[in-house]
């Protein structure tokens, strides 16, 4: 198999010089010599082994692996006729060609690597009767021999003289073994770490047999707390071969046993897998969105930060597919809490049903997590969203948010507005704070961009109203914090705002800064914008 996914013809290679073919065959196999243990290792679990264990010293290597079939009698033949230079030239020739089409890679790599010893041994078994050693030194015949019962109970194979990077052979080794089945050993030790097994810091994860072209197909899914990118990692027997994103899906990651599906055989290549999976897409994002379904309809037990991040995932689910989008509606996904204070899960039709009408706008009163409801004057239900809860539920419905009346004592808000006057007065254009303002525009007839532009801001500014209102004159700023921001739709500066923000949505931390002057930037913002440039 080469680099590039393409079976090799090994009848156009065969030539008088066995030995320098068998080279080739292995540069078009393996990137290098240090990816010969990972090969064997997939060997082994396609054998069906419960434990695999590596010992990479300095001059040797050795692979032991526990159950499983071993190596067949058919390949041990054809790998002695293969090593013994002394047998005739086409029948070596055959046994390269046989090796091939049983998806004996490996196999083959090690004697391209051109070692000075070679020793398989292989238990009896099912389709191996007897238990049988295969022993070759170089310049010698290779010797096959069958072994009294019971034999050895694990399989084997043990190289010597054949040079290899211990550190690059097990940090490969490491990278592709990461969603591995079984227990992986190297040196008497785990190669991974508990942590570093299967999908690191996910909400959950969750095992199928999905039902691929007729076939059962082993898939393992995991929820992450972060990224916006649905993964497939593709495995050929337990190791990683490629991987592939799904667009237009939620965020998932899934790693997707590939050996079951048809007309892929040992060997396969990047491409090759790439291809196969594409049509099973559709399929395996839908189940992925079914468990996150099913989570979400008994979410007791899951932390509040995991259920807000379910919640962002279905809802862009229910953005993309109208499938799914009915279900979604009836998952009590949103916590409300009700004026009495009492706590509430509601669902997406509950929600909908709360929106009210405040000036020709669609309202829904919310809080943000960190904000404590004990804090204001609940008149109707109050929903905790986040920033992201927000903007997907502002583009879904098309409506805005508004938190409740701030709950206040009488002397400590005149002792509050006397201190916080000089504040308010710092910065601001008498003038144009004095000057009427125009009217306010309902967000049903703003534009994509200004809407978007809303959106973003809402996200960013906490406890505070933000509008448009008609006219072309100066942002303004009412109260301290500010309380309200009014954006003129004609302003200059608020068409650059959105150009920017359209253009790119990190974009409105600086233009944010512009529209406020430079003063009283939010705390919520400014921590926001540290992270998103942090990750950057």
């Amino acid at each position: 198999m080469s680099e590039h996914g393409q079976r090799l013809d090994v009848g156009s290679l065969l030539t008088i010089d066995v030995e320098s073919e068998l080279r080739k065959l292995t540069q078009a196999q393996l990137q290098g010599p240090w990816q010969l243990p990972a090969e064997l290792v997939r060997q082994a679990l396609r054998a069906g082994a419960l434990r695999v264990e590596v010992e990479l010293g300095r001059n040797q290597l050795r692979v032991r692996a526990e159950g499983g079939e071993g190596i067949s009698p058919e390949v041990l033949r054809e790998l002695a006729a293969l090593l013994d230079g002394s047998r005739p030239t086409e029948r070596r020739h055959r046994a390269l060609s046989t090796l091939e089409r049983l998806g004996a890679l490996a196999l083959l790599g090690l004697v391209g690597l051109d070692p000075s010893a070679l020793q398989i041994l292989t238990p009896a078994s099912v389709g191996n009767r007897q238990p049988m050693r295969l022993e070759w030194r170089r310049g010698q015949a290779a010797r096959l021999e069958r072994l009294e019962a019971p034999g050895p109970r694990d399989a084997q194979i043990v190289v010597r003289g054949a040079k290899l990077d211990r550190a690059r052979a097990k940090e490969w080794l490491a990278n592709v073994a990461r969603h591995a089945p079984v227990p992986i050993l190297v040196d008497g030790r785990p190669l991974l770490r508990a942590s570093e097994v299967g999908f690191e810091g996910a909400i959950c994860v969750v095992q199928y047999d999905l039902e691929l072209a007729g076939s059962s197909a082993p898939c393992t899914f995991a929820i992450p707390r972060e990224g916006d990118i649905a993964r497939i990692f593709l495995l050929q027997d337990g190791l990683l071969s490629a991987h592939m994103s799904v667009p237009d899906a939620p965020c998932f990651e899934a790693a997707l046993e590939t050996s079951s599906l048809p007309d892929l055989g040992p060997g396969a290549g990047a491409a090759r897998l790439r291809e196969a999976a594409t049509p099973h897409l559709e399929a395996i994002t839908a189940a992925a969105v079914e468990h996150i379904i099913g989570m979400c309809r008994d979410g007791a037990s899951l932390a509040t930060a995991d259920r807000s991040r379910l919640t962002q995932i279905l809802l862009s689910c229910a953005r993309r597919s109208r499938e799914h989008a009915r279900t979604i509606a009836r998952l009590p996904l949103f916590r409300g809490i009700e004026p009495d204070g009492r706590e509430r899960w509601c669902d997406l039709l509950s929600l909908r049903q709360s929106v009210h009408e405040d000036y020709g706008e669609r309202q829904l009163t919310a809080l943000f997590p960190d904000q404590n409801p004990a804090d204001f004057v609940a008149e109707r239900r109050v929903y905790i969203l986040d920033e992201s809860e927000r903007a997907l539920l502002g583009e879904l419905l098309e409506l805005g948010f508004r938190q409740p009346r701030r709950r206040v004592e009488g002397r400590r808000s005149l002792a509050r507005s006397l201190r916080e006057l000089p504040r308010a007065l710092r910065g601001l254009d008498l003038a144009a704070a004095l000057r009427p303002g125009g009217r306010l525009v309902p967000e049903t007839e703003l534009d994509a961009g200004e809407r978007g532009l809303l959106i973003q801001l809402r996200a960013a500014m906490e406890g505070c109203e933000v509008a448009f209102c008609t006219g072309s004159g100066p942002v303004r700023r009412v109260g301290s914090g500010p309380d309200k921001l009014l954006m003129p739709r004609g302003s200059a500066q608020v068409q650059a705002a959105i150009l920017a923000v359209t253009r790119d949505p990190s974009w409105v931390y600086p233009a944010l800064l512009a529209l406020l002057d430079g003063s009283e930037f939010p705390t919520r913002a400014r921590r926001r914008w540290r992270i998103d440039s942090w990750r950057a």
